[in-house]
C-alpha cells in the first residue's frame, strides 16, 4: 500500500514538471534567461580577456603583417561581443586606443621608434595591437585604474618594459642611444598611462557633456 501511495505520489510529480516544463514563463526562467547571463559573464570575464589579449598580442607582435588577415577579424569578433552583449561603451575603447596610436604616432614620427614596415607612421599591426590593449583597461586591468599611484608606477615600468619586449622580438628599433629611448617611454607613460584609465571609464563622456 506504501509502495502504491509512494508510486503515485512520484507519477504526480512528474506530471507537475513536466507541466512547468512546457509553460512558456518557466522555460524562459529555466532555459533562456540563465544561458543569455552566463554568456554575457564569459563575453565580459576578465579570464577571457587576458587569454584573448595575449593571443592576439602574439599575433599581431609575431607574425604582424603576416597575420593580420587572421589577428583583425577575430579582435572585431570580440569587439561585437563586448559592445552588443558585455554592453561596453564603444568610446571606452577607442578613445584610449586613439591615444595610444597618437603616442606611438609622434614617437615614429621623432624617430624614437623606427619600423621596418614604415618610416613616418606606425604600421597596421600596432593600431590593431592598441585597439587589443584597449579592452583590457575595463576588464582585465581595471583594478590598476582605481590606485592613480599605481597606475602612474606601472606606466613608467611595465609599459616600457612591454615596448624592449617588442623589440628584442623583432617589432621595434629603438632610437640610438638605447638607453635614451627608453627614459623618454618612461617620462610618455608614467603620465600617459593613468590618462588611458580615465577616459576609458563608461562615465568620462557624461562629466564632459556636464561641465
Amino acid at each position: 500500500m506504501y509502495l502504491n501511495l509512494h508510486k503515485t505520489h512520484i507519477s504526480e510529480h512528474l506530471k507537475k514538471i513536466a507541466k512547468d516544463l512546457y509553460n512558456e514563463n518557466m522555460m524562459k526562467k529555466y532555459f533562456k534567461m540563465p544561458v543569455k547571463i552566463q554568456f554575457k559573464q564569459v563575453v565580459i570575464s576578465k579570464f577571457l580577456n587576458i587569454i584573448v589579449f595575449n593571443l592576439l598580442w602574439v599575433g599581431l607582435v609575431l607574425g604582424r603583417e603576416t597575420l593580420i588577415y587572421l589577428t583583425f577579424p577575430s579582435l572585431l569578433i570580440y569587439l561585437a561581443c563586448l559592445i552588443h552583449i558585455g554592453n561596453l561603451k564603444l568610446y571606452q575603447i577607442l578613445l584610449p586606443a586613439l591615444i595610444g596610436i597618437a603616442i606611438d604616432s609622434s614617437l615614429t614620427f621623432f624617430g624614437i621608434f623606427i619600423f621596418p614596415e614604415s618610416s613616418l607612421i606606425i604600421p597596421f599591426w600596432l593600431i590593431v595591437l592598441w585597439i587589443n590593449f584597449s579592452t583590457t583597461l575595463t576588464l582585465s586591468l581595471s583594478f590598476i585604474g582605481k590606485n592613480k599611484l599605481v597606475a602612474f608606477g606601472l606606466g613608467a615600468t611595465a609599459l616600457p618594459f612591454n615596448y624592449t619586449v617588442g623589440e628584442r622580438l623583432g617589432a621595434v628599433t629603438f632610437h640610438e642611444p638605447y638607453i635614451f629611448s627608453i627614459l623618454i617611454l618612461v617620462l610618455v607613460w608614467s603620465i600617459s598611462f593613468p590618462i588611458l584609465f580615465i577616459v576609458s571609464d563608461e562615465n568620462f563622456i557624461k562629466r564632459l557633456r556636464i561641465r
